[in-house]
């Protein structure tokens, strides 16, 4: 501890180690970014072929990805 009770720096930044590597082992690793906007993309794709379908859509999912990534529209024009 430094003169006024406090803590030094480096006794702080060890216990965050510490208490990060317990919360590592204890919920296991946790997909990068990249991977993490990987399921979330197909989550995204499951629920939109599956809602359009409910709808009455005959889409399959490969097309409805396709629509989604070049953000077009299908149906009758107004």
């Amino acid at each position: 501890m430094s003169p006024r009770g406090r803590p030094s720096r480096e006794s702080i930044y060890q216990r965050l180690d510490t208490q990060i590597a317990e919360l590592w082992q204890k919920l296991g690793a946790h997909p990068s970014p990249l991977e993490a906007s990987d399921i979330w993309r197909d989550i995204w794709y499951e629920e939109v072929h599956h809602s359009t379908a409910i709808e009455g859509s005959t889409l399959v999912r490969r097309q409805v990805e396709e629509l989604l990534r070049e953000g077009r529209a299908v149906g009758r024009r107004c």
